[in-house]
């Protein structure tokens, strides 16, 4: 079942701030207790607080995606210098437009597709083999298959593992949200056993009031503490 993710009023900035606020708030207010605000809760508010503020924000999350797709076009470029440097092999052993090299793969549509380049890949292999001393004699390296080969498994890895990243910054995402959302009630759950056990104490029902302002866009951006997103190790 798919979670939703609620988005709060406030940014998160905001609710991570006046999270620390509350809590320092708490101090020497032991009538607290007696609504459930034990040292107990105390301890965790804190700690909720600790983990909301350790993930990263959606746009730190978008550099990480990022990065993985500069390596992905990388990956494939490198694959079409070496579909190109096949068909130039072909070329040289055949003419340029005869039955043989017609049997080549098209492989420039492909230039923006990591499956398809993928499949370009492998059936110009299969060209090339089945023609192997022919091409070879033209010039051909006798590597030239088994660089290609290795192009060809490092670009459905790369591509496997952005497709992992897609499904594990979605989940990160949501634990987020989560967190967040839970440091947020929290802050509403002091405030109102305050007002309560205050409510004939001005001075410290104060402290209790709605801390939320009014008219904040709840923007993801806004960082309490800026965390550097992780870039993803470069495959050769």
């Amino acid at each position: 079942m798919k979670v939703e993710i609620r988005k709060l009023p406030v940014s998160r900035k905001v609710s991570l701030i006046e999270a620390t606020n509350c809590h320092s708030n708490l101090a020497d207010k032991p009538e607290m207790s007696g609504q459930g605000i034990t040292e107990a809760y105390i301890n965790q508010f804190k700690a909720d607080i600790l983990a909301a503020e350790n993930f990263k924000t959606s746009k730190n999350i978008q550099k990480e995606k990022a990065a993985w797709t500069v390596l992905l076009k990388v990956k494939i470029k490198a694959c079409q210098k070496w579909l190109k440097r096949g068909e130039f092999y072909l070329e040289l052993a055949f003419q340029p437009k005869s039955p043989q090299v017609a049997e080549y793969p098209d492989y420039l549509p492909a230039k923006n597709d990591a499956v398809l380049t993928g499949d370009a890949m492998t059936a110009a292999a299969n060209v090339l083999t089945k023609y192997l001393t022919k091409v070879t004699e033209k010039g051909m390296p006798a590597t030239f298959l088994a660089e290609g080969a290795t192009l060809n498994e490092e670009l459905k890895t790369l591509d496997t593992q952005i497709g992992s990243a897609d499904s594990d910054f979605e989940q990160y995402t949501i634990e987020r949200n989560l967190a967040l959302v839970k440091v947020y009630d929290a802050v509403n759950v002091i405030n109102k056993a305050g007002r309560i056990v205050y409510e004939n104490d001005p001075a410290k029902l104060k402290s209790f009031e709605s801390p939320w302002p009014k008219n904040d866009g709840g923007s993801e951006e806004e960082e309490a503490k800026p965390v550097e997103p992780i870039v993803p190790p470069v495959v050769s």
